[in-house]
């Protein structure tokens, strides 16, 4: 493995996921210290479940251009 292929994009899913987790505890915290159970029992549970449904679709069409036939004819 090179090392282009082992940092981290910021500007990718990396970045994203690294900004989204302070992002997710300050609501969680916020949530909580106000006893505000609209967003503990619905806004988290179903943000969390779209991040990691879009992710999903993002590894599943990386894995899907690997697995197309090579052109032969190079």
């Amino acid at each position: 493995m090179s090392d282009k292929d082992s940092k981290i994009q910021w500007l990718g899913l990396d970045g994203f996921l690294v900004i989204l987790f302070p992002i997710v505890v300050f609501i969680i915290w916020y949530a909580v210290q106000h006893q505000i159970d609209f967003i503990i029992g619905k806004v988290v549970p179903y943000g969390t479940i779209l991040v990691v449904i879009a992710i999903l679709f993002k590894y599943f069409k990386e894995v899907m251009q690997f697995s197309k036939p090579m052109d032969k004819s190079k």
